[in-house]
């Protein structure tokens, strides 16, 4: 005799495993899509997003992209699908990729102290990078070039005086 745990599972990875086309149930077509994974207009990454600053708590958070879907886990203000949209640019690959890019020539402007920290995997390739916002370079990539999948910085750049 089997389990009740047992059978549940076998009914579900049967009905998982449907062939497609269009069943018997009432015409309800219930074709199982037959495109490989990241078939759509997102990549497929996912990048665990931890952003610190001294004067708040963390915030931590997940964007997780599978071609045709976008999902943002952590409660941020962000929105997944432009997210997903963002993370399909170049110029967003690359620096997530690369890093910054060692040669360049930045502003001396304090945008901050917030920093992000940005793990996880884009179209097979790591991703382990920081943005943070101590110069213009740092303010770009965290404005401009990755301003969907980062929060809007705190704004807060000296401690308040008395």
């Amino acid at each position: 005799m089997r389990s009740p745990a047992v059978l549940l599972f076998l009914t579900l990875f049967a009905v998982s495993c449907g062939s497609s086309g269009v069943s018997d149930s009432g015409g309800v077509d219930t074709t199982i899509p037959d495109g490989p994974l990241g078939a759509g207009p997102y990549p497929v990454a996912t990048l665990d997003i931890n952003v610190t600053h001294p004067e708040v708590d963390d915030i931590s958070y997940t964007i997780t992209c599978l071609g045709d879907t976008a999902t943002l886990l952590g409660g941020v203000p962000l929105s997944a699908d432009q997210a997903c949209t963002a993370l399909a640019d170049a110029d967003v690959r690359t620096r997530l990729i690369d890093g910054a890019p060692a040669d360049q020539v930045c502003t001396e402007i304090y945008g901050g102290p917030d920093i992000a920290t940005i793990v996880g995997s884009h179209d097979g390739d790591m991703v382990n990078t920081t943005v943070d916002r101590r110069n213009g370079c740092g303010m770009n990539d965290w404005d401009r070039l990755l301003g969907e999948i980062l929060p809007p910085a705190t704004g807060i750049t000296e401690p308040a005086s008395s």
